[in-house]
Order: C-alpha cells, then sequence, then structure tokens
C-alpha cells in the first residue's frame, strides 16, 4: 500500500490501524444501486420535473437581482468615495446572501435533473490526487490531515469523469465538515477484480443512528448553514454508475464512507 499524497496538519494516521473500521457492527446507511419498481420510477421522474422547472423560475429573478446588484454597486462606487461605508456593507451582505442561494438553486438543479454519465475511462488515482490538491489547502486551514493511500484494485473504471469527482468531493467536504482541528481525513482507494472501492474515512465526531439513517435524503442536515444536498448527490451519481455508497459511523469515533463501483471490463 502506497501513500501517494499528503496534506494539511499533523501527520494522517496511517490507514493499516484504522482500516478494521469498516467492519464496524452497527449503524449503516447504503444504496445498493436498484431503481426500484416502475411506478416508483414514474413518481420520482414526476417530483424531478416539477421541482427543476420550480428551480429554473427562481434562477431567471435570482441572475437578474445580483446582475443589477452589481450595476449599483458600481453606480455608488462612483459618487460614494467612502467604500467601507455601512450602504456598502448592506451590499455586501445582500451579494453575499444572493451567492448562497445561488449556490442552493445549483444544487438542487444537480439533485433534482441529475445528467445521465458519459461513460468513458477514467484513470481514478490520478483523479483523487487532484482532488486531495484541490481540497488540501482548506483542510490545512483548520488544521486537519489529509492523505490519499493507494492500495490494490482497478487502475480504471467505466465513469462519468466530472460526476465521479463530484461524488467523492460530496464525501470529502462532509468528512472535513465534521472533523475538529487536529483530526485527520483519509482517502483510499482499493478493490478487487470485480470493482474499485474508494473509502473517504475521518476521525470526527460521528453520527447517532436516527442521523445516520436519513442521511440520504435530500435536505436533511444537522450543520447550520448547510444544504443537505451533499450526501443525496452522491447517492444519486453512484446509483446512475450502477455502484453503491455505504455510510458506517460511530459517535465520537468518526464516520467511513466506501463507494464502490464495477471495474471496468477487460480486453477482449
Amino acid at each position: 500500500m502506497t501513500r501517494i499524497a499528503q496534506a494539511g496538519g499533523p501527520g494522517a494516521p496511517s490507514a493499516g490501524p484504522r482500516r478494521a473500521s469498516i467492519g464496524w457492527v452497527g449503524e449503516e446507511a447504503g444504496t445498493t444501486g436498484t431503481a426500484g419498481d416502475a411506478a416508483a420510477r414514474d413518481e420520482r421522474s414526476f417530483v424531478e420535473a416539477i421541482a427543476a422547472g420550480i428551480a429554473h423560475e427562481v434562477r431567471n429573478p435570482l441572475n437578474a437581482l445580483q446582475i443589477n446588484l452589481g450595476i449599483l454597486e458600481q453606480e455608488l462606487s462612483a459618487v460614494i468615495p467612502d467604500h467601507k461605508g455601512h450602504l456598502f456593507e448592506v451590499i455586501g451582505k445582500i451579494a453575499g446572501e444572493l451567492r448562497s442561494l445561488d449556490h442552493f438553486v445549483t444544487e438542487f438543479l444537480r439533485f433534482a435533473r441529475p445528467p445521465q454519465p458519459t461513460l468513458k475511462l477514467v484513470a481514478v488515482r490520478p483523479l483523487l490526487a487532484d482532488l486531495v490538491t484541490f481540497i488540501g489547502p482548506e483542510c490545512a486551514r483548520k488544521g486537519v490531515s489529509l492523505s490519499l493511500v493507494a492500495g490494490d484494485g482497478p487502475e480504471e473504471v467505466m465513469a462519468d469523469g466530472f460526476q465521479l469527482k463530484h461524488a467523492v468531493l460530496n464525501l470529502l467536504l462532509n468528512a472535513l465538515q465534521a472533523t475538529a482541528e487536529g483530526g485527520a481525513v483519509v482517502v483510499e482507494v482499493g478493490g478487487d477484480a470485480q470493482a474499485l472501492e474508494i473509502a473517504v474515512r475521518d476521525t470526527g465526531e460521528g453520527m447517532a443512528g436516527e442521523v445516520l439513517r436519513r442521511v440520504f435524503e435530500a435536505f436533511f442536515t444537522t450543520r447550520e448553514g448547510g444544504t443537505g444536498l451533499g450526501l443525496p448527490i452522491a447517492h444519486r451519481i453512484v446509483e446512475a454508475h450502477g455502484g453503491t455508497l455505504v455510510l458506517r459511523s460511530r459517535e465520537g469515533e468518526g464516520t467511513v464512507a466506501t463507494l464502490r463501483l464495477p471495474a471496468a471490463p477487460g480486453p477482449r
């Protein structure tokens, strides 16, 4: 097993001592990737169409508000020299709230009407190394160590690289938000001849059983300011790839999110 990359605070724990945690007995939440019966699919398609339409109706005036607020700020800057005054402070707060709402609408659209994955061979280890590099500075600011550990398993999978990266990023952000200063987040990649496995482990606060059972529900969150869409979106992406996503957690000990995708077919 080879450590590929490391970023953040104090040295991350090695994968060996924590590997037993993947077999925790107790609460877990997961998806097997099955689609359900035809009636359930039809109902979900109807709800998705309605939800996406509502989100688009919100986005249009939201974009207009952001554009006009920017114009207002520019015009006021030309006549009011004190750019640190109360008026500009209020404008800044409004702009921040609009950005938050825009982010929520973007995530909601991604959940309500996810695009079909465009499948091609994806080299998983470089993709994960890019993610670790991307999120490393945020971990360092929080004082949380981040490392990527490569084991055996497929080098490539048939996947939509953008969607797969987004799913793993959501798992990483969830782990980082749950982990206090001095803690660690470890990304492991491995698997077998049948499937690729990516595990995101953290030494965070863990989750109670009643919380864990609801983590894939849209809009369910225990974090102030959270959208409650990160894990449901990851869930849907994995499901669309024919894979599984399972979370195991214990309060006070941390959480393991394990993603499994079918291995790419070998040469014929």
